[in-house]
């Protein structure tokens, strides 16, 4: 198939990539002068399995209800005079029972585990390199009695997709991550579940890294170029027009994130995708060796840390906030006192570089991949903070439902698209 894909962040060159080696011929328009430069340019560089359930849940509503009012807390809500955002609230509240989280987790779990099989196979197939390490991924407690619970709620879960996930005493995060001793010894740290299956890397090396073999492999990509318009015939996408030209094809996959939403708008697809907004900050560790090089999730901050090469990354925070894509100096260096916090001999705190993003969510936390109701365009979108998790298993999946194969993980159990 002739196919144009819609967008170069990390999910649209890994889709270019799979549908590339499968044989398709493939193009990638996007508007930005290289690969990976919005929500893949910073994010928390996570790759990980064990933490790929819904942010959605009764859990997760207790704990926002708790923070609201707080100055630094991870979650902050602004409502606007927005209907999508009321309307993307609803749908996330619905989404906050126990039966929808027991719908929706097993599908995302099972879709992160065949993207981390399918990342190290690209990683064995394209020699790229992206300050990866496979030394898991820790998520650590303050409180012994939220550690139990959690790993009492997702035992189920991982083992059904034999993940392994380790429960850790204050002692074991420390012989897992020696990093974690000042923690542990202040009380902050008192227990950890770890995956040492689940990986880091650089998710904006990824995609300019395999974005540049992908062209060597025959992609070809048109930096610059804003899709103005999708070209149709009756119900058929025969292609898109950009500022700059006229692309025809057998296929359309629109990998836009958030702006997923405008483009379809105009077509008549309402897609139920809203901005999170997160922050990061990436510090040069210098010549510090107390640096951590498994990566962490803080539990009580909701925050992660990640290693990458001579760097140290901090991401978190959770805005709904309308698509306002400036830089909140207070949020920002809330998530480098969250790093410092942790690892107060990490690197040179007057060196971190602040950053912003808007992640693409959907109240359920699924992605959206697969047809539309129009022929021959198809999604690749909606995966909200996981879209370094999920980029590479969703490309399998994607390209599975395009050749009409019987897909490694079934897609989400619902049709979210519907004609306004």
């Amino acid at each position: 198939m002739k196919i144009v894909i819609l967008g170069a962040g990390v999910v649209g060159v890994a889709a270019a990539w799979e549908l590339s080696r499968r044989g398709h011929e493939v193009t990638v328009i996007e508007r930005e002068p290289g690969a990976g430069l919005l929500t893949s340019f910073a994010n928390g560089a996570q790759v990980t399995v064990s933490e790929a359930v819904p942010w959605a849940s009764p859990g997760s509503l207790r704990l926002a209800l708790g923070w609201l009012g707080r100055r630094d807390a991870p979650f902050r809500l602004r409502l606007q005079a927005d209907p999508s955002q009321w309307s993307w609230l609803v749908r996330f509240l619905a989404c906050c029972t126990h039966s929808a989280f027991e719908r929706n987790a097993p599908v995302m779990v099972g879709l992160a585990a065949l993207s981390r099989a399918r990342l190290e196979a690209i990683r064995g197939e394209s020699g790229i390199r992206y300050d990866a390490l496979q030394r898991g991924v820790m998520r650590v407690f303050s409180d012994k009695a939220a550690a139990h619970e959690e790993a009492e709620h997702l035992q189920h879960l991982m083992d059904a997709h034999d993940i392994e996930v380790r429960r850790l005493d204050g002692a074991g995060c420390v012989e897992a991550e020696p990093a974690l001793q000042d923690a542990v010894g202040s009380g902050r740290v008192v227990a950890g579940l770890w995956a040492p299956g689940d990986e880091t890397g650089d998710a904006h090396a990824f995609a300019v890294e395999l974005s540049r073999a992908a062209e060597a492999a025959g992609v070809r990509f048109r930096y610059g170029e804003t899709v103005t318009d999708l070209l149709r015939r009756g119900e058929r996408v025969r292609g898109v027009a950009t500022d700059r030209d006229d692309y025809l094809a057998d296929a359309v996959v629109v990998a836009l994130g958030l702006d997923s939403v405008t483009l379809l708008r105009s077509v008549g697809l309402q897609l139920p995708i809203y901005p999170m907004k997160g922050y990061s900050a990436t510090v040069p560790v210098g010549g510090s060796n107390l640096a951590p090089t498994v990566s962490v999730t803080d539990q009580a901050g909701r925050f992660v840390v990640s290693r990458l090469g001579d760097r140290v990354r901090v991401a978190g925070k959770a805005d709904i906030v309308g698509y306002d894509r400036s830089i909140d100096p207070v949020r920002s260096q809330d998530v480098v006192n969250d790093l410092f916090g942790l690892y107060p001999n990490v690197g040179d705190r007057s060196r971190a570089e602040v950053w912003t993003g808007l992640r693409p969510m959907t109240p359920s936390g699924v992605p959206l991949i697969g047809r539309t109701e129009m022929e021959g365009l198809w999604l690749d979108t909606g995966h909200g903070s996981l879209g370094w998790t999920f980029a590479c298993g969703s490309a399998s999946l994607l390209a599975d439902l395009m050749e009409r194969r019987k897909p490694a993980v079934e897609p989400a159990p619902f049709d979210p698209l519907r004609r306004m």
